[in-house]
């Protein structure tokens, strides 16, 4: 055979290849029957409970477990263990706490004493700084270059907000002598810090979200709050996120964005919704029956673009949980974890009754009564 024949037929085969992968692809990403198939038997992104990293689990009902990064961290008996994606101990941190609340952000883990004083940050798998608040740490937040902004009650204000560098510096307060503020979330490069303030002295409960310029706080205070939304008179703000310079808002009834001052209403939740979160970095992910063709379906919605990918389900959701760009949801005896685009990333079985699922960027911790599964994602 020569030379030319050779680059003739490699040219040829090639070609076929070429094709076979467009033709794959465009299946995949066109035909959810297609995707279905090639997921479980191309991309075997079904999994099963036995064939897992296993950590030993002592305790559950006094233990508290996180996921963030590719860590996973147990606090037990005032210490925090931390455990890589392959269930291996890394190390033990001592935190004194005694109702931990978590927050994280990439690599970052904020850990605050609910109802007391302390408060530590971790940075991968070390102690960043710890330190003693004036009141009681309420609420938390941390963003991904490692700001942190604490809620604090049991002052002589109803709520003290206040934020720390990346030091543990404290950058600012603010006071709120009426009011409380019930949630909390720093924008991305940490020029915004933004919270859901409650009112309850009136007839009724009033709810409004405002946003503090960080730089303004710094040097006064009383005008650093830039923009004030609120709902209407029988709307309750209950979660804030941010999503770069936008705060994502979940209300009881409805689903807000807000830049600049713009109030931007998103979604109405009504009854054939039934589970809803805001934790997927800029998604929303809820589970919505469709009663015209019968079936569950998992919406994830953009909130940017408003693109709305949507993941059938087969059986009823039990729960769902977000974070970090993916989305696990609960049928029982499988969990289906989905990214953004609404494509599955793996499917886990199981004989055996899950606890709780948390989520980091790469990995999961699926909770038993005696062991956490680790889930690379």
């Amino acid at each position: 055979m020569n030379t030319k024949t050779k680059k003739i037929i490699v040219t040829i085969l090639l070609s076929i290849l070429v094709i076979a992968v467009i033709v794959i692809l465009g299946l995949y990403i066109g035909n959810s029957t297609a995707r279905s198939w090639i997921d479980k038997n191309i991309l075997m992104k079904n999994v099963e409970e036995s064939n897992l990293p296993k950590i030993a689990l002592e305790g559950y009902k006094t233990s508290k477990i996180f996921a963030y990064s590719n860590n996973i961290a147990i606090f037990n008996d005032n210490t925090l263990t931390i455990y890589n994606q392959n269930g291996k101990r890394v190390t033990d941190i001592n935190i004194q706490a005694e109702k931990p609340i978590f927050a994280s952000s990439g690599d970052y883990l904020l850990i605050g004493d609910e109802g007391n004083s302390d408060l530590y940050l971790i940075y991968g798998e070390t102690l960043q700084w710890q330190k003693e608040v004036e009141g009681q740490v309420s609420q938390i937040c941390v963003n991904n270059n490692g700001a942190v902004g604490v809620s604090i009650s049991g002052t002589v204000y109803k709520s003290v907000i206040s934020m720390y560098d990346i030091t543990g510096r404290e950058s600012f307060k603010t006071f709120l002598s009426t009011t409380t503020a019930t949630d909390l979330a720093l924008s991305e490069d940490g020029k915004y810090l933004s919270f859901i303030e409650i009112n309850t002295s009136g007839a009724t409960i009033g709810s409004s979200v405002k946003t503090i310029s960080v730089e303004k706080a710094k040097n006064d205070s009383g005008e650093a709050i830039i923009h004030t939304y609120k709902g209407n008179s029988d709307t309750l703000f209950l979660k804030i996120k941010y999503k770069k310079n936008k705060v994502v808002c979940f209300a009881d009834d409805s689903i807000h964005v807000f830049s600049d001052g713009n109030d931007e209403k998103i979604l109405d939740i009504n009854k054939n919704i039934n589970l809803i979160d805001i934790n997927n970095s800029g998604y929303v992910s809820y589970v919505r029956e469709n009663t015209v063709e019968n079936v569950v379906e998992l919406h994830i919605l953009n909130i940017e673009n408003k693109k709305d990918n949507i993941y059938n389900l087969k059986n009823t959701a039990k729960n769902i949980y977000c974070n970090e760009g993916t989305t696990a949801v609960d049928l029982g005896n499988e969990m289906h974890f989905i990214d953004t685009n609404g494509w599955l990333i793996k499917k886990y079985s199981t004989i055996k009754n899950i606890k709780e699922v948390v989520i980091g960027k790469k990995v999961v911790a699926i909770v038993y009564k005696d062991s956490i599964e680790v889930l690379s994602i």
